[in-house]
């Protein structure tokens, strides 16, 4: 741990914020002014003796912030190349460059095809050896999965021949509630998903030979973020019982580059899938906190071979066709905007990802040492942390799922306002708000009814400053009070604005 954390973040956003006007300017050329005006700020802030305490953070806060702000507005709208000059459909003669000076070429914004980051991501994940991949990157992680399983569904058939009038069938280890939306919406009488609470029901199903795709979450989102025995289903599958051709799908969006794929491919060599597929949220933990864009990342692997070589080549080619007729590519702008020198950086993402998932263990580890369950607010924390596969090496998440037990249905809204209260009061950069990965805090209250509208997940970001062990302090503050009888009792202006109501049990 740095002894001056926030001290140690200002100057690592110096050295981006150089990189990026390196990229924009080239190494000898004169950086533009939004960033030289930028780097003035933060050389000034960086020497400020009230950096490492809660207003410096947050003036830490607001600085990452701003660099965002200066990069898009370089990458879209600033000289002589942003994104902003090209229209969705450009005149074909137009010479299109990305601020860097990248060539690209399309004729509708939609048909952009991002090579420059796919050889980049190319890079970043290359496949071991024995192994061939191609890599492709798509709108979001959402557009890239759903892409890939609609893809996998018309063209599995065609290029791995099985059984005839066998419904195509998937199996689920993990819990992101967008996929089961996806999955209802996919599924009919030919193409059969099922979701795994529990591995040992998908291992079962492995083991039966009656999967054509296996989607694994190697730690499943959902509230009790169970890690993924890998152990076991590489036993597993190498007693199948039939040699169903099968591919496996990792969304590893909470796991960065954490989870050994390259071990499947060693460990499965004398039986292999059809192909491994990873695919992640480039949003949330590969752009260093500072969400310049949406993106979805995939590494399709096949054994290589030549006839695989081919198959690869087709099933790229069938999702390049899927990614621009359904829409789901990259624009010009995100484009512009990915080009930013951390993204697809293997350094960038290994230290990111590491401190998001310290700051969360820390987060974990803590409270849940000072909860008591049975008499306090704050009921059950969850992280891999905490379970038995502690000592997996994927077993890491960029959040904490805290469950509470409410007193009635206001318990939710009352429970997130004492939250933002004491987060203005007690000056920390913890704000409410979805997803994770960031610089700071943030916290989101269970919105799916069930066990999950009790929960709260709590999402420390990259900042080892202050508010981190603030953070801490307050939800331990929390713990402290036994019910919500008390806790409404500690704060009347609050419970004024959300009375108690009738009680719901939703355990």
């Amino acid at each position: 741990m740095h002894a001056s954390p926030c001290t140690a973040e200002c100057q690592h956003l110096i050295a981006i914020a150089q990189r990026m006007a390196t990229a924009l300017s080239g190494p000898s050329a004169k950086p533009p002014v939004s960033l030289v005006d930028w780097l003035a700020r933060a050389e000034t802030l960086v020497t400020n003796p009230k950096l490492e305490s809660l207003d410096g953070e947050q003036m830490l806060e607001n600085l990452s912030l701003d660099l965002r702000r200066r990069w898009l507005n370089e990458v879209h709208a600033g000289a002589p190349a942003g994104s902003d000059r090209y229209m969705m459909s450009p005149p074909h003669a137009q010479a299109k460059y990305l601020a860097d000076g990248t060539r690209v070429h399309y004729p509708y914004d939609r048909w952009l095809k991002p090579r420059e980051l796919e050889r980049r991501l190319a890079a970043l994940h290359p496949p071991p050896s024995g192994w061939a991949g191609r890599s492709m990157l798509f709108a979001n992680g959402m557009s890239a999965i759903t892409t890939i399983l609609q893809v996998l569904r018309v063209q599995s058939p065609k290029m791995w021949p099985r059984a005839p009038k066998l419904p195509y069938s998937l199996h689920w280890f993990g819990g992101y509630f967008e996929i089961a939306r996806a999955l209802e919406l996919l599924c009919n009488d030919s193409f059969h998903g099922r979701k795994h609470a529990r591995q040992p029901a998908l291992c079962t199903a492995v083991m039966r030979g009656a999967v054509d795709v296996v989607l694994i979450e190697p730690v499943a989102a959902d509230t009790g973020l169970e890690v993924f025995d890998l152990d076991a289903f590489i036993a597993t599958w190498k007693q199948r019982r039939a040699k169903r051709p099968c591919a496996i799908v990792i969304d590893s969006s909470l796991s960065a580059d954490v989870f050994p794929v390259e071990r499947l491919c060693v460990e499965l060599a004398n039986d292999p899938p059809v192909l491994i597929a990873s695919i992640r949220s480039g949003l949330k933990l590969d752009q260093e906190g500072l969400e310049f864009s949406n993106v979805g990342l995939v590494d399709v692997w096949m054994v290589d071979t030549p006839a695989t070589i081919e198959r690869l080549d087709t099933f790229a080619s069938a999702l390049t066709t899927a990614r621009t007729t359904f829409g789901a590519s990259l624009s010009q702008d995100e484009y512009a905007a990915l080009s930013a020198p951390p993204f697809l950086d293997a350094t960038s993402l290994h230290d990111h990802a590491r401190a998001v998932f310290a700051n969360n263990r820390l987060f974990a580890e803590t409270l849940a040492a000072r909860i008591k369950p049975d008499s306090s607010v704050l009921g059950r924390v969850s992280h891999p942390c905490l379970g038995a596969a502690k000592d997996r090496a994927w077993a890491e998440a960029p959040f904490v799922v805290l469950r509470y037990h409410p007193d009635g249905a206001s318990a939710r809204a009352f429970l997130r306002t004492v939250l933002e209260h004491e987060a203005k009061q007690r000056k920390l950069t913890l704000r409410s708000g979805s997803s994770f990965g960031f610089r700071g805090h943030r916290f989101e209250m269970g919105f799916v009814r069930g066990v999950k509208f009790n929960t709260l997940r709590v999402a420390m970001g990259a900042r080892r400053g202050p508010s981190l062990h603030g953070a801490i302090q307050l939800f331990s503050d929390l713990a402290a009070y036994p019910d919500f009888a008390a806790l409404r009792k500690a704060y009347p202006q609050i419970e004024a604005q959300h009375p108690k109501d009738r009680v719901r049990d939703e355990t």
